[in-house]
């Protein structure tokens, strides 16, 4: 008996390889013994609310496109526990380089293929799910608001040259905020000008922010808050902290914990998963543990 698959993409993620491809990809799914139904996007959040209605109908969830698309897959598959499949053709694709999928769009169909399936975890702040990243601070805003032309033609570089022009103590001023963090029985208050929680191996195509023992299926969220640098000695501090996890220092904070609670004087924008998350004055964190099977590269032993 031959399974439903349904394909969302984004057509015009990345370089848009997908749309070239769109054909050998529906062929390859449809020779592995699946009838194929095809969706793409037109605006935000249609991939998701697509998924979201129809993903009971299907036997395999599949979105392709980049960070973005990816957020709207598991955010779609909530409440829903289908088997996934994910096809990056973004610029950065943490999520892609973390799990091992191949960024090559016919290698991830081929890897989908032959359903080997992981269940990871699902990060949510105040009850809205993100894939792999929540973010907030210097720097956060440059994935959602460099253009995607710019995005494709320096890849992951372009969120570098953007967040250089602003690093002055200025805009680590007005992206900083006061914060009462909660994490069980601790609490940590003061300025801080950036902070994440995370279910990754990679932030930004870089391992620095991300400690070593992460893991994205044990049901707790890595959190790395950084206090707001004074002075240029503080901010080397922060560097080596952040470059060497032996030398830490009392601008950064992380954490791993299955719930936090984070309270500010002022709305505090976000990011989640690379796309504009809103802005809270409170955020609570949690985690749906193993939420999502999704197809992986089958582990080596």
């Amino acid at each position: 008996m031959r399974k439903k698959l349904l394909l969302v993409y984004n057509p015009v993620s990345g370089t848009g390889g997908i749309i070239s491809s769109l054909a050998d990809v529906i062929s390859a799914f449809t020779a592995a013994g699946y009838d194929v139904t095809a969706h793409p996007t037109s605006e935000q959040g249609d991939g998701m609310q697509f998924i979201e209605q129809y993903a009971d109908s299907f036997d395999l969830v599949c979105s392709c496109g980049g960070d973005g698309m990816l957020h709207e897959l598991f955010c779609g598959m909530k409440g829903h526990s289908g088997k996934c499949g994910y096809i990056p053709s973004g610029t950065v694709n943490d999520f892609a380089s973390s799990m091992q999928i191949p960024k090559n769009i016919h290698e991830a169909v081929k890897m989908i293929i032959e359903e080997n399936y992981r269940k990871i975890d699902a990060g949510e702040m105040n009850g809205n799910r993100f894939a792999y990243i929540a973010a907030f601070g210097v720097f956060t805003e440059v994935s959602y608001s460099t253009s995607h032309n710019l995005k494709s033609v320096l890849g992951s570089f372009a969120y570098f040259l953007e967040g250089v022009k602003r690093f002055d103590p200025f805009y680590f001023s007005e992206k900083s905020a006061n914060l009462k963090i909660t994490c069980g029985d601790y609490i940590y208050e003061g300025e801080f000008s950036f902070g994440m929680a995370g279910n990754t191996l990679s932030v930004a195509g870089s391992t620095l922010a991300v400690p070593s023992d992460a893991s994205m299926d044990d049901g707790l969220l890595d959190f790395l808050f950084i206090r707001t640098p004074k002075t240029l000695a503080d901010y080397d501090k922060i560097r080596i902290a952040l470059t060497n996890e032996d030398k830490p220092c009392d601008s950064v904070i992380r954490l791993k914990a299955n719930s936090l609670k984070l309270e500010s004087e002022k709305p505090v924008d976000w990011d989640l998963d690379g796309e504009f998350g809103g802005s809270f004055l409170t955020a609570e964190f949690s985690v749906d543990k193993q939420a999502i099977t999704i197809a992986a590269p089958e582990k080596k032993v």
